[in-house]
């Protein structure tokens, strides 16, 4: 189980690069889009020295959401996958992008 208590911002994303990415690709972010976003980068931040893979961002975000329906809920506002979708607008490098179970695409 992953500490997502104690998460806290190490660096500052960029909140204009990711509505451009967005943007571009068609996508309208809502205040709900915007939480998953920080959540990831948080968890990103706090993981910061660690090699995360797809499964580990999955398994947070379901651990996260889980009172809203976790993964369910999460393709219900990113439906080309959830982790592909944040990590790709966030500009966060991911690890093992081949496992398609785990919400990325190719």
């Amino acid at each position: 189980m992953y500490d997502t208590v104690n998460m806290v911002r190490v660096v500052n994303f960029d909140r204009q690069a990711i509505e451009e990415r967005a943007r571009k690709s068609g996508f309208h972010l809502t205040d709900k889009h915007w939480e998953a976003i920080d959540f990831i980068s948080k968890f990103y931040d706090y993981h910061e020295n660690e090699a995360l893979k797809v499964g580990d961002y999955n398994n947070a975000l379901k651990g996260k959401y889980s009172s809203q329906g976790g993964l369910k809920y999460l393709y219900s506002l990113f439906p080309d996958g959830p982790v592909n979708t944040i990590t790709q607008l966030a500009g966060i490098s991911v690890t093992n992008t081949q496992d398609h179970s785990m919400g990325s695409v190719h």
